[in-house]
């Protein structure tokens, strides 16, 4: 207890410097905290999402024994759901025909389920409906009434129920609702494949920053805390109590910082939680910490900053004389940089090199664990290596230089190497990781992005009535249609004219089409089975007008070819034969066939091609080909949520920077007033401020430019797409690097004072 109440004395009654260094760590451990607990919080967010979207699922009746059960059930509803885009976000649309008797079960966030003619819609698709009349069409009815929180998965979700009759829903594939309330969420937030480079790129570009930040803040005046504990065993307090006396200050600070950090996390949550600006939008609840995060945030910030104090408050316990004396610390650690960033560096050497060779691994379980493992070593061996490989340069410059001012900060960062991890090494990370950030969007990029010269639409033929099938096909915007129509054996043939087919594939790649006559479709880049082979014989079903069988048409696949070039995903690409219209019996189509329409493939026309089309056929099922929004609302919100890391990054990293400088140059008042006695100018005194944290950081950015690039192409060697080495990314690295390096420099000027108080000056 006398221990104890020492350290807060201490660290409360000490002098201004004192409880200014106790402040300083607090907020800096606050700040730390809060980024941490928003990193870690990520999970529990996207948990609360997927929860609320599992309790509204409709549970069907399915199979024969599920019917007969749902028959002896008075009062279940139909259902029928459909999800169409909205740019990159989801609209769905639940049509329900509620029984004409009460006790139907409801879904969260509806007191009773709408009538024909009603519509609940949420407080976003409300709003959505005054600046997009075209959503309208969708949704038949009047909106009658808002679905409450429990029934969205976020404030911002497009959804709505609609209400129709049994009629209406029997011939549409609706299915009868024993209970809302399923195991999983059928369209998690975030799927599996999406977080792992979520959660490996937010380490590396977060974490790792975060915990050199730190390590920094606990670390304030190190210097002049251990002389003042080594005073303290020179006084006679023992070894064990001199390092109590550290651990109550350092602990104090971290615990202060930590609860202060989630108070700031908190507020800062329930500020951005509704706006969508990560691009995923959460209500305040649903992003309060876990336990896990509490622990981490509480116990482990505090662990933390005894772990860092611990080394130096050991050290004054041990030779208190030789830390009141100054005398040089031991030379920083070869081996354990070595030890770290050579595996690394082998394992993100080895994936680029057969990337070079043509022999891509592409994604496993073994590249999944191996190239975040690579990229983790690589980082912290390349902070680790800073002070060995930084000492040996100076000490290269400073015998060869005959500037005062370089000699004096060459000789200087030879004595005290370890200064540069924690000057630098918060910058020297994030660029580090933003590289790394590059390859994870440049892999996403590739796989949303979509360069087809037409987008395709698909809709079920048979579903659609005569009047229905002539507004869809002369719909605004729509520049094309066609029929693809599977045999029996399940390969499949495109019902269209030349210039119909002109629509669905590249501007000009059409070759050797003739109107009126069955041909072999043909793209060179597709192989061709067995199936497509000229002589080969397959079965089309037909129907008549009113939907009943009309019999069969055997095609031959015939010697003469179109040719044609098709962007994948498309209906026409796995199609054998081009049936002209001509061909089939009057009054009769294909059995099971999908009517294509074409449009042009930029986001407006494709929203309001949607918008017109699910207006003339509210319930039918429209699918836009090679448009996964399931995917694109995911990737919407990974981009979001790595915008918002780097910015955590960013400013973690220039925090860091900021602290550790202005704390060196605190630390160095003593060495700085003895050289303006000794007549060194003031000038010098700033150029060797700045070359003490110009030659590091120029080394660290050097090394963090080679090593996060090698390992920004090994994560996109082994991501599976096409672009190997990420070059057009490469002049923005540079120009930050370079514009953080000058920064760096401007920055360091101030720090020299020109006026000091020779007072400063403390003898032993």
């Amino acid at each position: 207890m006398k221990t104890l109440a020492l350290g807060l004395l201490l660290a409360v009654r000490g002098d201004r410097a004192t409880r200014v260094r106790f402040v300083l760590m607090t907020a800096g451990c606050a700040i730390g905290v809060a980024c941490l607990a928003a990193v870690l919080s990520i999970p529990t967010i996207v948990a609360a999402h997927d929860t609320r979207a599992a309790l509204r699922d409709a549970v069907p009746a399915r199979g024969a024994a599920a019917q007969q059960r749902a028959e002896g059930l008075p009062g279940l509803p139909l259902s029928l759901e459909r999800r169409d885009p909205f740019g990159s976000r989801p609209v769905t649309r639940v049509f329900v025909a509620r029984p004409p008797r009460g006790g139907s079960p409801t879904p969260p966030g509806v007191s009773r389920l709408p009538g024909p003619g009603e519509v609940l819609v949420s407080p976003a698709l409300r709003a959505l409906l005054t600046e997009a009349p075209g959503l309208k069409g969708g949704l038949p009815g009047r909106v009658t009434g808002t679905i409450g929180p429990a029934g969205l998965t976020g404030p911002d979700e497009l959804y709505a129920y609609v209400g129709r009759t049994p009629r209406q829903l029997t011939a549409t594939g609706s299915e009868k609702v024993v209970r809302y309330g399923a195991a999983y969420a059928p369209h998690p937030a975030l799927d599996e494949g999406t977080l792992d480079p979520l959660r490996f790129t937010l380490c590396c570009l977060v974490l790792l920053p975060l915990f050199v930040y730190l390590s920094v803040c606990v670390r304030l005046s190190a210097e002049s805390r251990s002389r003042r504990l080594a005073a303290l065993r020179l006084l006679g307090l023992s070894a064990r109590d001199t390092v109590r006396v550290s651990a109550v200050e350092t602990v104090c600070a971290a615990a202060l910082g930590a609860v202060a950090g989630l108070g700031l996390y908190l507020a800062a949550e329930a500020a951005v939680a509704g706006t969508g600006w990560l691009g995923l939008a959460w209500y305040p609840a649903d992003g309060l910490p876990s336990r896990s995060t509490l622990v981490a945030c509480l116990l482990g910030c505090p662990a933390l900053a005894h772990v860092a104090g611990r080394r130096h408050a050991r050290e004054a316990a041990l030779r208190p004389l030789a830390v009141r004396r100054r005398e040089h610390g031991t030379r920083p650690r070869r081996w354990l940089a070595a030890v770290l960033a050579l595996p690394g560096l082998g394992i993100v050497s080895t994936y680029c090199l057969l990337g070079l060779v043509d022999k891509a691994p592409g994604p496993s379980a073994t590249t999944s664990l191996l190239v975040p493992a690579g990229a983790l070593l690589t980082g912290a061996g390349l902070v680790l290596s800073l002070p060995p490989a930084t000492a040996w340069l100076a000490r290269r410059i400073a015998a060869r230089t005959q500037r005062v001012s370089l000699t004096l900060a060459m000789r200087h960062h030879e004595a005290h190497p370890g200064m540069a991890l924690r000057v630098v090494s918060g910058l020297v990370l994030l660029v580090y990781a933003a590289s790394l950030t590059q390859g994870v969007l440049v892999e996403l990029d590739q796989v949303s992005r979509r360069a087809a010269p037409n987008q395709e639409y698909e809709l079920p033929y048979e579903r659609l009535t005569p009047s229905q099938l002539g507004h869809a096909e002369r719909a605004s915007g729509v520049n094309g249609r066609a029929l693809a129509a599977d045999f029996t054996d399940r390969e499949t043939a495109v019902v269209a004219t030349c210039a119909q087919l002109a629509t669905f594939v590249r501007p000009g790649s059409v070759k050797g089409c003739v109107d009126g006559e069955i041909l072999a479709l043909r793209d060179p880049d597709v192989p061709l089975g067995p199936e497509g082979l000229p002589g080969a014989e397959h079965t089309l079903r037909l129907r008549d007008a009113e939907g009943r069988p009309a019999g069969e048409q055997r095609l031959t696949v015939p010697r003469r070819t179109v040719t044609v070039s098709v962007v994948q995903p498309s209906n026409v690409t796995s199609a054998l034969v081009l049936v002209p219209p001509s061909a089939l019996p009057a009054g009769t189509h294909p059995a099971a066939a999908r009517l294509l329409l074409s449009s042009a493939p930029d986001q407006d026309t494709v929203r309001a091609v949607l918008d017109r089309l699910a207006a003339i056929a509210p319930t039918i099922e429209i699918t836009p080909v090679g448009i996964v929004i399931d995917t694109l609302n995911q990737l919407t919100a990974v981009k979001g949520l790595l915008g918002t890391g780097m910015v955590l990054g960013l400013g973690i990293g220039v925090a860091a920077f900021l602290v550790s400088t202005a704390d060196h140059a605190m630390s160095r008042r003593t060495r700085t007033a003895a050289l303006t006695l000794l007549g060194i100018r003031p000038g010098t005194l700033r150029a060797a401020q700045s070359a003490q944290v110009v030659l590091p950081l120029a080394c660290g950015l050097t090394a963090a430019l080679v090593a996060g690039k090698l390992a920004e192409s090994s994560y996109l060697v082994t991501g599976g797409g096409a672009v190997f080495w990420d070059t057009a990314g490469l002049p923005l690295l540079l120009a930050s690097a370079l514009a953080v390096l000058i920064v760096a420099t401007v920055s360091c000027l101030p720090l020299a004072r020109r006026h000091l108080d020779p007072e400063v000056l403390r003898k032993d």
